[in-house]
């Protein structure tokens, strides 16, 4: 799966700063997955080429291939799996949110982000008025990926879950406002509902004109936090044991006791593959 033995594996967070210059934030990408050479797995946030604006998302879609090509280049020369966070990707017509992962410089799959954030308050604010939804699940080598606002919608992880993944990643952008009341509990319940583990990585705090929340981690599958980092800028690592998610559902079943009989989450049949 990763280069890691058995079932143990190195995890680094990647809680960078944004600038709004996009090749400058591209370069800084390139020193700190080079200090991420022991990692088995490296994930970055989401929109980490780019400050979290409509407007700057859009236009940072001329940088998708250098972007891609130093995650290629980083995966290949250190041997490891990058999880690359979120990029603006054009796709015909359309940009979508999009998670691109390399394992030892190769593109394994992508995942564009299926939920959109559409908020009103002060300010009413829509990711769709940039990004189109993507309408894959994603699924590989038992990890799944969440984007940031995916996170709040349990069915998406109880899905991901039940294809098989152990570990659920999420590139994420939270604020700060935000982050303080929900982070937490969000992280920790997808993960102890779902009895998996959970990595999660914001952007560090303020930058620009948006005010990102930090405290990235990862949580075990009994719903407790491995490592969380502060709001700063950095680097983190930890170690993680998937064998631990079989003793805990051994000792907490949930997933033998689910009523299945009378209730299911499942993902429809996608209209393109009906297509195909």
């Amino acid at each position: 799966m990763v280069k890691g033995k058995g079932m143990d594996m190195k995890i680094a967070l990647i809680q960078s700063y944004v600038d709004k210059d996009v090749a400058k934030n591209i370069e800084n990408m390139a020193i700190q997955l080079s200090q991420c050479k022991e990692a088995d797995i490296v994930l970055l946030p989401e929109m980490w080429t780019v400050p979290y604006e409509n407007k700057a998302m859009k236009a940072s879609i001329v940088y998708q291939s250098e972007a891609m090509d130093l995650l290629q280049k980083m995966s290949h020369q250190n041997h490891q799996r990058i999880i690359g966070g979120t990029m603006a990707e054009k796709a015909g017509s359309s940009i979508y949110n999009t998670c691109f992962v390399y394992d030892k410089g190769q593109l394994v799959t992508s995942y564009r982000k299926m939920h959109l954030m559409h908020f009103h308050g002060r300010i009413d604010y829509t990711e769709a008025d940039v990004f189109r939804p993507g309408d894959q699940f994603c699924v590989v080598d038992h990890m799944g990926i969440l984007v940031c606002y995916d996170i709040r919608f349990c069915e998406q992880a109880r899905i991901l879950a039940q294809h098989g993944a152990k570990i659920l990643f999420v590139p994420a952008a939270f604020n700060q406002s935000v982050g303080k009341a929900h982070w937490d509990i969000l992280c920790r319940t997808r993960a102890l509902e779902n009895e998996v583990f959970l990595c999660a990585v914001n952007p560090a705090y303020t930058y620009q004109n948006y005010t990102s929340y930090g405290h990235s981690m990862i949580v075990d599958p009994n719903g407790q936090k491995i490592m969380e980092m502060d709001e700063k800028p950095g680097i983190a690592m930890a170690d993680i044991d998937l064998s631990q998610i079989d003793r805990i559902r051994q000792r907490m079943p949930f997933w033998q006791i689910r009523r299945t009989d009378l209730y299911t989450c499942k993902e429809k049949e996608n209209e393109m593959d009906r297509m195909e």
